[in-house]
């Protein structure tokens, strides 16, 4: 994989670049794009689970509770190997598929098998990272260098890297809409009309590609029963859960900032930050092994059986699982917030259920998933229909998921002008 010489910048009029300067791409060129990235991320998610099964899921393992810090600190180990050696992006500053996109870098595909590895050994390793964060990078990876052997211009590796993050977001999440709303709102709608069909037309490429195929999506992880009607009680409390959700998500914000100091003294000596982090994780999940990776198998098993787990302990869960997520981040771990966030959501109002039994438990989930995702992913619309879709879908309920993600951004805006007053302000 070679960079494209200086030279071809004269021919980006026919490689991709229109006599007004926008970036063009023909419709077969993001439909191939589309369909490889589609191909691979259900190649990427059998092999993620497959190993995860192989790793942790066998009789040995099961039987013995300490080979759970074992496992962890190997990973771990690997991890911080493959980031130093193999140059493997990490969030450690921030960053994703979206800043990858925004940034042009035409040469991120260079690290994409150190991105590739990274991904499965953070996913099995126990962090709490969700898999969203990884397939979007390796899809915008390969997206780009799709993009270059078909000789397009650098400005049509954002339309090309749109195409295979709506693919594969698509056929992951299970919905074939959510990519092109989830493009549409981080970027404003700058990209018009032609963008947005461009993102239907791709995204519904990796959709139909999954459902043919029979790959196991998102939507309907946390499938709860539907209400047939609404009352208004129900109301006033999707705006009380709304806020509780917002309150989660600045906690996590916290959680951030707090791991970032004892970890930024490690600097830029990653696999020692990733040992470092998998020492705590491993320690953590030996004594609750629920928190253990993303958080999306787990959720079922403790919806089932939530009263056997008692107030404190979905507490506790709640509490701990952000500050492994942030751990996570800022050891070098290569993942996605989502589900690890929505982990924490549900804990919380497994709670409310069990303080407030009448009020019903899909109300209490989902109403704070909204709130929590909302803020976390800064996209109240991609964010209600994620929630939505993770809930089955039901009109009613989705009524009060709205009411719940927009008091989120309500409480949410107060809590940052509140969080940025100067102290003489109060005076």
């Amino acid at each position: 994989m070679n960079d494209r010489s200086p030279g071809q910048a004269t021919n980006d009029t026919k490689a991709g670049v229109n006599s007004n300067g926008n970036a063009s791409i023909a419709l077969w060129q993001s439909l191939f794009i589309a369909l490889v990235v589609g191909l691979f991320a259900v190649a990427w998610l059998a092999a993620y689970s497959q190993l995860e099964a192989l790793i942790w899921k066998n009789d040995f393992m099961t039987a013995n509770r300490w080979t759970i810090p074992v496992g962890v600190a190997i990973l771990s180990l690997l991890v911080g190997l493959v980031g130093k050696y193999m140059q493997a992006p990490n969030l450690i500053n921030g960053g994703g598929p979206v800043d990858a996109l925004n940034a042009g870098d035409i040469s991120g595909y260079k690290t994409f098998w150190g991105a590739l590895l990274s991904s499965f050994l953070s996913l099995v390793s126990g962090a709490s990272v969700g898999p969203e964060g990884p397939i979007g990078i390796l899809a915008v990876d390969i997206s780009e260098w799709l993009a270059q052997k078909l000789k397009l211009a650098r400005e049509a590796f954002l339309p090309a890297g749109m195409a295979g993050l709506s693919s594969a977001y698509n056929g992951i999440v299970g919905n074939p809409i959510f990519a092109a709303l989830f493009a549409t709102e981080m970027s404003a709608g700058k990209g018009g009309i032609s963008r947005l069909v461009a993102d239907l037309a791709t995204g519904a490429v990796g959709f139909i590609l999954f459902a043919l195929l029979g790959v196991p999506a998102f939507a309907g992880m946390l499938a709860v029963p539907h209400i047939s009607s609404i009352k208004p009680i129900w109301i006033a409390w999707a705006v009380l859960l709304g806020v509780i959700g917002a309150l989660i998500a600045a906690y996590i914000g916290i959680a951030f900032r707090i791991a970032d100091k004892p970890m930024s003294f490690f600097g830029d000596r990653i696999v020692l930050r990733a040992v470092v982090a998998g020492a705590v994780i491993g320690i953590v999940c030996y004594f609750i092994p629920q928190l253990m990776f993303s958080g999306e198998s787990s959720i079922h098993e403790i919806v089932d059986d939530a009263a056997s787990y008692g107030i404190f302990m979905l507490l506790l869960m709640a509490v701990l699982k952000p500050a492994l997520m942030a751990l996570s981040f800022k050891g070098g771990y290569l993942g996605g917030p989502i589900f690890p966030s929505l982990f924490t959501a549900v804990m919380v109002g497994l709670v409310v259920n069990q303080l407030i039994p009448s009020l019903p438990l899909e109300i209490c989930l989902t109403c704070i998933e909204v709130g929590v995702v909302t803020l976390v992913l800064k996209a109240p619309l991609t964010s209600i229909l994620l929630v939505a879709l993770v809930a089955g879908g039901n009109a009613n309920l989705d009524g009060l998921i709205v009411v719940a993600s927009a008091t989120a951004l309500i409480a949410g805006q107060g809590l940052q002008a509140l969080t940025a007053r100067k102290p003489h302000d109060s005076e």
